[in-house]
């Protein structure tokens, strides 16, 4: 023991940087699949048990391909990568089924990156990321196709490997919902809609509205001047300035030239919660189809999400920006628990089938 402990201190510095970075390289592959996989896996669950499209959609979309087969790419996928995650120690014909599926999702994925750019050459959206996220699982999952080909894990197997493998899925956990505020986020999906519900933020007691309201509003006053849509729903509350958003929101409309008649209050959007249930209740009565969602690019996921949780799809569009808000980092941080949350609640509203 006293032997191998010094031959341990007389390895060179390079072999053990070497090491740390093989032992990092090894987790990240593993906690990368081992994400994709039982994400995929929950999302073929929510599938079968509700026959809508799953939320795979958030990173991949098989909806080119016919639903049977949609559906059995996505779960032996998904059972392939759990596998390789929890247990990377491979038979060969596991090696050629793991690798196999990673090809098969990085050419998915090269497919997805097409169609971003035809879509974004036939004015469907205006991406604020000329790169789409697709392209990265493409360059992703090939990277990975390569590491399970080749891995060769004799080193630090047994704990060490696995905690090593869980914290890179927990890295991976909380990059995904920030991958979808750079991308999904920021891109503009505005078209031709019924309305266009503006959520609710800070108004100051003289009326006035702060920064992230104004932007709110400045976005929700041009979709209505260009016609896109005949109807402005602002939802909000009474903040601890005493002062109604939804009132102050109105005043500013108008100001702006949108008639008090074409102007929708909810004055019970105390959070993004209560703006969905509220809205979609109303849409629902009216008759409501499409809908244009107005707020701050990094909570749009969020109410994309809502908005499914409750049955309902929308169209979202990323505020103006006036001036930097400094709060900005510490809201995009919050966003990572949160998009889990809201994404928990479609997901369950998928099992129930409901």
């Amino acid at each position: 023991m006293a032997s191998r402990a010094r031959t341990a201190q007389r390895r060179p510095a390079g072999t053990l940087v070497r090491d740390a970075l093989h032992f990092a390289d090894i987790s990240l592959s593993r906690g990368t699949a081992l994400f994709f996989g039982l994400y995929s896996l929950a999302n073929a669950l929510a599938t079968w048990r509700s026959a809508n499209p799953s939320e795979d959609i958030w990173w991949i979309d098989l909806s080119f391909l016919p639903q049977p087969g949609a559906v059995a790419l996505g779960l032996a996928c998904a059972v392939a990568l759990a596998g390789f995650g929890v247990s990377p120690r491979m038979a060969p014909w596991r090696r050629w089924l793991t690798a196999g599926a990673c090809v098969a999702l990085g050419a998915v994925g090269l497919v997805n990156t097409a169609a971003f750019y035809r879509l974004w050459g036939a004015g469907a959206f205006t991406p604020g990321v000329p790169v789409p996220l697709s392209l990265l699982i493409a360059i992703a999952f090939g990277l990975l196709a390569w590491r399970a080909w080749v891995l060769r894990p004799v080193k630090r197997r047994g704990l060490p490997g696995h905690v090593g493998a869980i914290a890179a899925a927990l890295v991976v956990l909380s990059a995904f919902p920030l991958a979808q505020i750079a991308f999904f986020g920021t891109s503009d999906y505005r078209a031709k809609a019924d309305a266009a519900v503006v959520f609710g933020a800070k108004a100051y007691a003289d009326g006035s509205l702060s920064t992230s309201l104004h932007d709110r509003m400045t976005r929700g006053i041009e979709l209505y001047r260009r016609g896109l849509v005949n109807t402005l729903v602002v939802s909000g509350g009474v903040g601890a300035s005493g002062v109604d958003e939804t009132v102050a929101m109105r005043n500013a409309a108008e100001k702006a030239g949108v008639p008090r008649g074409d102007i929708i209050l909810d004055h019970n959007g105390v959070d993004t919660d209560a703006t969905v249930r509220n809205t979609v209740r109303a849409f629902r009565d009216e008759h409501v189809t499409s809908v244009l969602a107005v707020s701050q690019f990094y909570h749009l996921p969020r109410i994309k999400l809502a908005y499914r949780a409750a049955g309902f799809d929308v169209r979202t569009v990323p505020a103006a920006t006036s001036l930097p808000i400094p709060e900005t980092p510490l809201f995009v941080v919050r966003e990572i628990p949160a998009f889990w949350l809201y994404w928990g609640r479609a997901f369950w509203r998928d099992v129930r089938g409901t």
